[in-house]
């Protein structure tokens, strides 16, 4: 099979016969693939090994790394190896680093250049309030209301310096003892309104009086899978919320999930074609929560059957999380 049919295209395409190169397009060859070489003369990575044991036991394999070529040269890539076709796909992701490292610089600048002009907000509503000439109750009721929403500002700030941070693979793990409980109740207050609007019932379960964790991931989890079960389900219907020492669970009985939409459901954007008929979003909520559970060491899977609810699980490793 000659591969020079897939010259135009932007990423090298290589046959590999064992880990013998056989062929490649004319990428593949500026990357400095020779024919007839094993593999481990034209590139290395991290994951080198486990793409061997791939190609040895004919498994497909996929990785994003860094890719080292013998010229010294190395860039982002996404690797994946088929096994039925015996091809070795390389794609440069240089270009979409450079596009999330420039998105990570805005992001960090514009919530640094926030911050002052709110410090300062907060300070003088903070002054105002400690006025007695405000203690009547519709200014104070007033001055209640914008400090509540100013903190609420500054913490979607933090949120997203962090957000930002952990998908540049910059955020490191702060672990810190804390109520669970408490992070439940700070939840189910951000959305009160919208309970109520729907008249449900948010039944909570949490035996854990405190665990040491990382306090941002478990609320930024509980956040969006509550804030799913919320959007889908039905008026006056009931949601569980389950937080064990080893467990998080979030059931609903709303709309569920079709089965042949299941496979994308962690996919960012990715939203269910009845969904847009129930409630607005981003089709990211999901997609986070897997990515700080991959950072976190934890497993996210789900359950669910269309017009029935579904059930989400978060498994806490032991590692990771620890019973104070």
């Amino acid at each position: 099979m000659k591969l020079n049919a897939l010259d135009a295209i932007r990423d090298g395409v290589v046959r590999m016969e064992h880990m013998t190169v056989k062929d490649f397009n004319q990428r593949a060859s500026e990357m400095g693939f020779k024919r007839d070489h094993d593999i481990f003369t034209c590139i290395s990575f991290d994951e080198i090994d486990q793409l061997t044991r791939s190609i040895i036991l004919s498994q497909d394999f996929e990785t994003k790394t860094n890719l080292y070529f013998l010229n010294d040269v190395s860039q982002h890539s996404k690797i994946m190896y088929n096994a039925q076709t015996k091809l070795l796909f390389i794609i440069d992701l240089s270009e979409e680093e450079h596009l999330k490292k420039v998105k990570s610089d805005v992001v960090m600048s514009i919530s640094h250049e926030l911050r002052t002009p709110l410090s300062v907000a907060l300070g003088n509503v903070q002054m105002l309030k400690d006025f007695s000439t405000f203690k009547d109750p519709d200014s104070e009721g007033m001055i209640n209301k914008t400090l509540k929403s100013l903190n609420k500002l500054e913490k979607i700030i933090s949120q997203l310096s962090l957000l930002t941070q952990a998908e540049f693979g910059s955020y490191s793990l702060r672990y810190e003892i804390f109520e669970p409980i408490k992070v439940i109740e700070e939840v189910l207050s951000d959305y009160q309104k919208k309970i109520d609007a729907k008249n449900l019932q948010v039944n909570v379960n949490c035996p854990v009086e405190t665990i040491k964790a990382d306090r941002f991931i478990i609320y930024t989890i509980l956040r969006n899978l509550i804030s799913n079960a919320i959007k889908y389900s039905h008026v006056d219907s009931i949601i569980e919320c389950n937080f064990t020492e080893n467990l998080i669970t979030v059931k609903d009985t709303g709309i569920g999930i079709r089965e042949e939409e299941r496979i994308r459901v962690f996919e960012r954007f990715f939203r269910g074609a009845e969904s847009f008929k129930h409630a607005q979003g981003s089709g990211l909520g999901l997609s986070l929560v897997k990515y700080l559970c991959e950072i976190s060491g934890y497993k996210v899977w789900f359950e669910s059957k269309w017009l029935i609810g579904s059930t989400f699980y978060v498994q806490l490793s032991n590692n990771h999380l620890q019973k104070s």
